[in-house]
């Protein structure tokens, strides 16, 4: 039998769908393994661009192989970069981002998005034309997740609602769920 409540990344893929055209400019601040990344490509078509950025090499190499297999990596930039730098590279004004925080899968636990992960987030909205959507997926069910999730939150707490409209998707029943955050600029 299946769930009527989706599962996080499902309901963030739903959201992106909904905010995406054709031809449209998208950014993945985490590519990971190039799932979300993919998932923007299709969604963007053969007109349409996805920045796609990790500081990790090994998942940069997984994404691109990911995109190859699927024929999409003529749509689609990896930069192997801090997602912090984004603002620091030529991205024209983009429709929709995606950040799935917390950690490479199948890699190193101790190597997580963290410390700069809100001032990319900064970065990418200003990058977000107005009525362009941010979702973000955190972690709070490990310690360095928690304490990410939390300064994301004080963050979009922070945002007025002239600049943008918020909205946060919890599964309180699973401690180990993540966050489903949605941010639409206005």
């Amino acid at each position: 039998m299946s769930s009527l409540i989706p599962r996080a990344v499902e309901i963030s893929h739903r959201l992106l769908a909904l905010s995406i055209q054709k031809g449209d400019t998208v950014i993945d601040g985490t590519a990971g393994k190039g799932r979300d990344t993919c998932f923007l490509a299709e969604l963007v078509g053969e007109k349409g661009q996805v920045w796609a950025f990790d500081i990790q090499e090994e998942a940069c190499r997984a994404t691109e192989a990911a995109l190859t297999d699927a024929g999409l990596m003529a749509r689609t930039r990896i930069i192997c970069d801090d997602h912090a730098n984004i603002a620091a590279h030529d991205i024209p004004s983009a429709s929709a981002a995606i950040f799935n925080l917390g950690w490479l899968p199948g890699s190193d636990h101790a190597v997580v998005s963290g410390a700069s992960t809100v001032a990319a987030l900064k970065s990418t909205l200003i990058k977000l034309k107005e009525g362009g959507v941010l979702v973000v997926l955190a972690y709070p069910g490990h310690t360095k997740g928690a304490a990410e999730c939390a300064a994301v939150l004080n963050w979009i707490s922070s945002l007025p609602e002239s600049k943008a409209r918020c909205l946060k998707i919890n599964f309180p029943a699973h401690k180990q769920a993540p966050v489903v955050l949605l941010i639409e600029k206005q």
